[in-house]
């Protein structure tokens, strides 16, 4: 289920529309079954070693995560850090259709206003490339203990080495859906009719694979390799949200000297 938004264009629409189609077979193969089976037992699997919480970003992933750990337990914690002023439009609507569908789900959200530059802010590109610099681990500063997360294999080949050597659970985290594809994440939410961050249909008609389009914090610091598939994704973030982004820089212009 595609949330609706005035940032996509007609020909994002009619492209996503051709890829339902593609989503609604992959969605009957047993191969899908089988990953969401092995997902559960990795959950099952996890929560049996005590306290956790499920952290979401309201991307794909995290969404997928998210509604296969509430199989398990339908009452089990699931907590958003999210940026103050950086987070995607929309997230709340994700947020939204999923929660009203999950109401045993206990959930919380912590907001965080980023102490580090952002992109386009004075300091950025200086920090950005000092290895040693006091970079801000959202994620860390404001969550302890055991979790389950969105991560997946495909995403980078450090999370594949990862993956793979340590499996889909350890003492301290469950990466239920490590070893799907992008393709089976699709077909899920496609299937379990869950609801979809529209910025995965901002894609210029096609001209970004939505595999590698992310939901995060805009102007954050990129990855060593493009996570829009080896395109641009400081054009992706300019087109589709430079109204966000000139107000949340606005709104911190008071941070920086």
């Amino acid at each position: 289920m595609l949330i609706d938004s005035p940032r996509l264009t007609a020909a994002d629409r009619e492209t996503w529309a051709r890829l339902e189609h593609y989503d609604d077979v992959l969605s009957r193969s047993p191969r899908l079954d089988r990953l969401a089976d092995q997902a559960r037992h990795a959950v099952a699997e996890f929560a049996a070693g005590g306290d956790y919480y499920v952290s979401t970003s309201w991307g794909k992933d995290s969404v997928t995560s998210a509604h296969l750990a509430l199989q398990v337990a339908p009452d089990a914690r699931l907590v958003w850090v999210r940026s103050k002023h950086f987070e995607m439009p929309e997230c709340e609507q994700v947020r939204d259709a999923f929660l009203a569908v999950h109401p045993q789900a206990r959930y919380e959200e912590i907001e965080v206003e980023l102490r580090n530059p952002k992109r386009g802010e004075p300091g950025y590109a200086e920090r950005h490339m000092d290895a040693h610099a006091d970079h801000q681990d959202v994620l860390k500063e404001e969550l302890t203990g055991r979790y389950v997360s969105g991560v997946r294999a495909e995403e980078s080949r450090m999370r594949r080495i990862s993956v793979g050597h340590r499996g889909l659970v350890t003492k301290g985290t469950c990466r239920p859906i490590g070893r799907w594809e992008a393709t089976d994440v699709f077909a899920y939410l496609y299937r379990e009719g869950l609801p979809v961050h529209p910025a995965y249909a901002m894609a210029v008609g096609g001209a970004y694979d939505r595999r590698w389009l992310r939901v995060h914090p805009l102007c954050s610091a990129p990855p060593a390799r493009s996570a829009v598939y080896g395109g641009d994704g400081v054009h992706w973030e300019d087109t589709y949200f430079g109204d966000v982004i000139a107000a949340a820089r606005a709104a911190r212009r008071h941070l920086w000297p």
